[in-house]
């Protein structure tokens, strides 16, 4: 019985542990086009919905890339 129990917990765990990983960043603007919202804007509120969700491009300035 308890050998079953820990088979199911761990079954559970398992379970939890994949469902709960967090979403690529990338994934955002398709989470944006499942929306009511967007579907219903035009194609110019469209591609600034799009663009606020994307993920900020790395910026390579030069000030943080100092070496002590």
């Amino acid at each position: 019985m308890l050998v079953t129990a820990g088979v199911v917990l761990l079954v559970v765990t398992l379970w939890f542990w994949r469902a709960a990983r967090p979403d690529n960043p990338v994934l955002a603007p398709l989470e944006v086009m499942g929306d009511v919202a967007f579907k219903n804007a035009d194609a110019e509120t469209r591609k600034e919905m799009l663009r606020r969700v994307r993920a900020e491009p790395l910026s390579h300035s030069g000030e943080d890339d100092e070496l002590p």
